[in-house]
């Protein structure tokens, strides 16, 4: 019960506070309404204030004290050119700065004064004994102290000094200017404007306002009346950079492009040369075991090895009637090739046949008979390129498989005579293909950190073109906006604008173009592969001939 009556409670509290809220957001509409519609029926635009008498007084004292302050300016000024103690202009004694600036001498008593208590009272900071206000108190303590000193807040300085304006003003003993001395030519003499009344301030500020709205309605009629011309400008300059950027963006989506077919490239190449990497292995490595007598021939069990190919359930492949092709991925079969219609003489496929004596028949003579049955001895397969690639692996995975055997029987044969295995028989079965890795000019693979300077290298270069060309595309719009803005003002024939109109600068293109993207340079990474590849099945040949040297003195020795 106790919680449902707060519950009730706090939610009442929270009704009557919105309630509160929007009756006085109604209130404050309806007194802006019936303002307006005051100002409308006795067609004064002035806003209805209740300080309004408050603040004409205000305004026309600070008036008053702004006069009196530029004509005391104004007679320092003469006094200290004539008389700096000021007794002929009725004011202190006046002294001329290092700066050029004129003070009074009653000013720079005050500010040393000011210096010299502030020197004595020194650095305001608590004693030894003494609790910092906040700081290892109980709450009470806290709360009051925090009390105290809100209390004790001083107002900022702009606070301050608008207070010191709404102040009582005790206006200064009048100067005056000797005779014989002239005012500064091209000022306003405010001495003559010290002795106004309120009725002349009044007009004098209503005066002031007017002309500033006038000068403002000037200045918007002014801004206004170029406004077109102006707007058509800025979407020239808009239009020039778009295009501009337009350019970059086809170029970008062409290098994007070929730096996909690149990439692509690259790939398919390393997958290539993988490949022949790993069969020349391979072929050493059974070179090497056909050395030591063993061969997919004479090894027990390779012969049971059948290929098998995948995702082919329910469907019977017959092997040993095909065979693999010429082609990666291709296989032909082993009774029938396939024979070219084309290339067979017309002649293969006549025969002469007699023709009966009969009495229908003129006389016994032969005729030429095409025969349509023979000559059509070849056989398309019909295996669709998917299918071969299936059976293409199959054949090649079984082949691997019997190599695979044949090394391990040499591998054993090998350990039980106390001969250590050479390199080229734990070499391995699949190709091992390193993908995104760059090959030099010299045919060794780049490393990590190469990679990561290069990046940082090409990237630095990215921007600072980039940034260039922004500069460039930048400088080009605003000149294009300039010369619409000329030539609608009149300042420039409208024939020289369209001409510059009908295409962008050519350096801007240019320099687009020249833009590095982040793209590797278009390297022949196959013909250092292939290169590399020559070197190694050479150094290979000759380590495999010495492996072959070496295991044969071994097994020699260990016979003996």
């Amino acid at each position: 019960k106790d919680l449902e009556r707060k519950k009730r409670l706090h939610e009442y509290r929270v009704a009557a506070r919105r309630e509160k809220r929007l009756r006085k957001s109604d209130e404050k509409k309806q007194r802006k309404l019936n303002a307006t519609i005051l100002r409308r029926m006795t067609r004064n635009p002035d806003k209805y204030n209740k300080n309004a008498e408050r603040n004409r007084m205000r305004d026309i004292q600070g008036e008053r004290r702004r006069i009196h302050d530029a004509a005391l300016k104004q007679i320092q000024q003469l006094a200290a050119l004539h008389d700096p103690s000021g007794n002929d202009f009725n004011i202190g004694p006046v002294v001329e700065q290092d700066d050029g600036s004129i003070v009074t001498a009653e000013s720079i008593r005050k500010r040393q004064e000011r210096e010299a208590a502030k020197a004595i009272a020194g650095p305001t900071s608590l004693a030894h004994d003494e609790v910092a206000p906040g700081k290892d108190q109980n709450p009470i303590a806290r709360s009051e102290s925090f009390l105290s000193q809100s209390k004790l807040k001083k107002p900022s300085k702009a606070q301050q000094r608008r207070q010191a304006a709404f102040q009582p003003y005790a206006p200064p003993p009048k100067p005056r200017i000797p005779e014989g001395i002239p005012t500064p030519s091209g000022e306003e003499n405010w001495l003559e404007l010290w002795d106004l009344t309120d009725e002349q301030i009044e007009r004098r500020i209503l005066q002031a306002k007017r002309r500033k709205a006038t000068e403002r309605k000037a200045l918007r009629i002014k801004q206004q009346s170029g406004k077109t011309e102006r707007r058509e400008a800025r979407d020239e300059k808009r239009k020039i950079y778009r295009d501009i950027k337009l350019i970059w963006k086809s170029i970008k989506e062409d290098q994007v492009i070929e730096r996909t077919r690149l990439k692509a490239a690259e790939d398919e190449e390393s997958k290539k040369i993988a490949v022949e990497i790993n069969n020349v292995e391979r072929r050493i490595a059974l070179d090497l075991c056909g050395t030591l007598g063993f061969t997919v021939a004479n090894t027990p069990g390779a012969e049971d090895i059948k290929p098998r190919a995948l995702g082919m359930r329910g469907k019977e492949v017959d092997f040993d009637a095909i065979q693999a092709g010429d082609r990666p991925g291709n296989v032909v079969s082993k009774k029938r090739k396939r024979v070219d219609l084309g290339e067979v003489a017309v002649r293969a496929h006549e025969s002469l046949v007699p023709v009966r004596d009969d009495g229908n028949a003129a006389d016994n003579e032969d005729f030429i008979q095409f025969a349509v049955d023979r000559g059509q001895d070849h056989e398309v397969l019909n295996y669709n390129h998917k299918l071969r690639r299936k059976l293409r692996r199959a054949l090649d995975g079984a082949q691997v498989q019997k190599e695979m055997l044949v090394r391990q029987r040499t591998l054993e044969y090998l350990e039980g005579n106390g001969v250590a295995a050479p390199v080229e028989l734990t070499t391995s079965a699949k190709p091992i293909n390193v993908r995104g890795v760059r090959i030099l000019e010299n045919g060794a693979t780049e490393t990590a950190k190469q990679e990561r300077l290069r990046a940082r290298v090409e990237l630095a270069e990215f921007n600072l073109a980039s940034r260039e060309l922004r500069r460039q595309a930048k400088q080009c719009a605003i000149e294009a906006g300039l010369r619409k803005h000329a030539a609608l003002t009149g300042r420039l024939p409208l024939k020289s604008i369209s001409a510059n109109e009908s295409s962008l600068p050519p350096h801007i293109t240019a320099s687009a173009a020249a833009v590095p993207a982040l793209i590797a340079p278009p390297h022949n990474k196959r013909d250092a592969h292939v290169d590399a590849l020559d070197d190694r099945s050479g150094e290979s040949s000759l380590e495999s001939h010495d492996a072959r040297e070496g295991v044969e003195k071994a097994l020699r020795a260990s016979v003996d």
